[in-house]
């Protein structure tokens, strides 16, 4: 075990790999995981290395969970194929890994580990917390600890790559000129239900549609569950609690019940929601700290005519109490910087610029033990619970396990009730059943069909459940005479959309001939010009049109002197939208100081996608899908 984990950590957060405990065969790392427990039979040879079957028969595992243990019909062979293919673009990862002699420390993996929330206890890391979470699991820290060094491990590849993408200044610019472009453009938009009372659909047409759709009309497969629920609030409530425990808990953890030191705050917000836009928001402080400065305005007369900050705009700028580790790095290392009475220069932060000013600061004060005692009962009790949860967690998994044609012996040992759900499908429930991961092991392989318990698992609202089918329906057909309504109504749809789109396609035409609204809606017969949305100078993410119109807005020619450019877009709701593009304003390409390191990454997110195709095209792989 890394002797390390104790240590204060430091560097790259790796919060996201708390998914590993929660999935214990994720993907990555699949092969290595399994490597020695396939059979004979390999599903792929990748430069000379075999992939046993059964770790791709695992990968699908992990892909059918994600239907609720079933696939949906026609669908096993393409997701046999992905599952297959990301098995063996892991592979070849792996490979690229050894090659280039990548590979994370022991610090590096202990400082991930240590900054993963579900392993600390009052914001640090702690051995014991981060033992017992990984054996109610049924996973040794070694083995989590190679998981954990190989994500780091792959992290340093993709760096590798991604930190070597640059974008030249000059195509820069050209991005950010067009991100910034505005058009001014007229839509008139042809109404689906306009085209209903014209949609005719006749019972062979019904009868017909039924036959070849039968799928897409059955009853939900089903199933009803016994389950065994370990909730830690009830065990928090069922702490014993006496003046002595909690004396002593108060005693070993005073320096958790201190009134923090408290700096009582106001601002002036300028936002950055684009970094396209943070020089602007610069010049936009700067000007507004001038004026402070100069006289000419008062701090509270900015905060609630300029601040971005609305809600605190009402109150003059005023915040409140700021308290380490509840803002912003950034802006918390602005806020400590400044004395009593003292006011910043325009510092960046994570919401933007900020202009700072703090009025007194509160000292930091430990609380008695009456003052603190709520407090200290309720981590008492969450201290004993959570011992309890651990204990009781192991043991009703362990039984559930050993004995997994009953829950019953289970709900007996650790002392909880037996419970049943109602009916529930792959994808609905109610109770514990609305939680997927309840619903994806009930119609999973070993408790539908199999009649086993489930595994013990953990929800995100801190309990722990076993689950059991005790009834289960197959889904069936449904007859026609249940669903002609239903498909009479999506077959008038379907032929409204599609004379919409006819009659569209139509006005198009005289449209480009005509180059006027008015002529052409006169000679299709569809109103008067009135109808006709106009814009104005809009741009990309204006939200005065859909996003399907101002795509296709923007996809457009520029029109040529005294011409309109024409278009036209199939809606997804049905109805069809002609456009017209009138002018075309050049966007400013000046970038802003953040705006590079944006077009930087997303050139480096293509040059990762490029090496990985790369990697497969370079490689001798041979697939043996018939193997699986």
């Amino acid at each position: 075990m890394l002797q390390s984990i104790h240590d204060k950590a430091k560097g790259w957060i790796a919060y996201a790999i708390v998914g590993i405990i929660i999935v214990p065969f994720a993907l990555t790392g699949i092969y290595d995981y399994l490597q020695g427990g396939g059979g004979k039979l390999s599903a792929a040879v990748v430069d000379g290395e075999e992939i046993p079957v059964k770790t791709v028969q695992n990968a699908l595992l992990q892909i059918k969970q994600q239907f609720g243990g079933k696939l949906p019909e026609g669908m096993d062979e393409a997701l046999k194929g992905n599952a297959l293919d990301s098995v063996i673009n892991q592979t070849l990862i792996q490979q690229k890994i050894h090659q280039g002699g990548y590979r994370a420390s022991n610090q590096e993996v202990a400082d991930a580990i240590s900054k993963i929330e579900v392993f600390q206890k009052d914001g640090k890391f702690d051995q014991v917390t981060y033992e017992n979470f990984l054996k109610i699991q049924r996973r040794s820290p070694v083995e989590f600890e190679a998981q954990v060094r190989t994500d780091l491990t792959q992290q340093q590849l993709r760096g590798a790559v991604m930190n070597t993408a640059f974008l030249p200044k000059a195509e820069a610019e050209q991005y950010q000129a067009l991100r910034n472009q505005q058009r001014d453009i007229e839509v008139f938009t042809l109404k689906q239900a306009d085209f209903q009372a014209k949609a005719q659909v006749t019972d062979d047409q019904i009868a017909k549609y039924y036959e070849q759709n039968k799928a897409a009309y059955m009853t939900d497969e089903r199933a009803q569950l016994s389950y065994v629920e370990l909730k830690r609030d009830d065990l928090a409530a069922k702490a014993t609690v006496d003046d002595t425990a909690l004396k002593t808990w108060f005693d070993n953890n005073a320096d958790h019940y201190v009134q923090p030191e408290e700096h009582i705050t106001s601002h002036i917000l300028v936002a950055v929601d684009d970094p396209a836009k943070d020089a602007d928001a610069k010049k936009r402080i700067d000007a507004l700290y001038a004026e402070i400065k100069a006289g000419t305005r008062t701090f509270e007369a900015i905060a609630r005519a300029d601040s971005d900050d609305k809600i605190t705009a009402e109150k003059d700028g005023q915040m409140g109490a700021v308290v380490a580790g509840d803002w912003g790095a950034e802006f918390e290392k602005a806020v400590f910087a400044l004395k009593a009475g003292e006011m910043s220069e325009p510092v960046k932060t994570e919401a933007g610029y900020e202009i700072i000013r703090v009025a007194t600061i509160n000292p930091s004060k430990s609380k008695t033990f009456e003052e603190a005692r709520a407090a200290v009962e309720d981590d008492y009790r969450k201290d004993q619970a959570e011992k309890a949860f651990l204990d009781k967690g192991e043991v009703l998994g362990r039984l559930a396990y050993e004995q997994d044609g009953d829950l019953a012996p289970a709900a007996k040992e650790t002392g909880l009730t037996l419970q049943q759900t109602d009916w529930i499908t792959p994808v609905q429930g109610q109770g514990i059943a609305a939680n997927d991961k309840v619903r994806a092991a009930a119609f999973s392989e070993d408790v539908l069909k199999s009649g086993k318990n489930s595994d013990l698992l953990e929800l995100e609202d801190g309990s722990a459940v076993v689950i059991r089918v005790i009834n289960h329906e197959a889904a069936a057909q449904k007859p026609l005479d249940t669903v002609r309504e239903d498909i009479r109504t999506a077959l008038v749809a379907q032929e409204a959309r599609k004379l919409t789109a006819q009659k569209g396609e139509e006005l198009l035409k005289k449209l480009q001939e005509t180059q006027a609204w008015g002529a052409a809606l006169a000679a299709t017969g569809l109103g008067a010009e009135t109808a006709v949305e106009k814009s104005g100078l809009i741009g990309r993410t204006d939200t005065k049109f859909s996003p399907d119109i101002l795509d296709q807005a923007f996809s457009l020619d520029h029109p040529a002197k005294d011409k309109l450019t024409w278009g036209s877009v199939a809606l997804a709701n049905g109805d069809y939208a002609l456009l017209a593009v009138k002018a075309v304003k050049v966007g400013d390409a000046s970038l802003g100081s953040d705006a590079g390191a944006v077009y930087s990454q997303s050139t480096g997110t293509r040059e990762l996608d490029a090496f990985f195709k790369g990697l497969r095209e370079t490689a001798k792989v041979e697939t043996h899908p018939e193997n699986l």
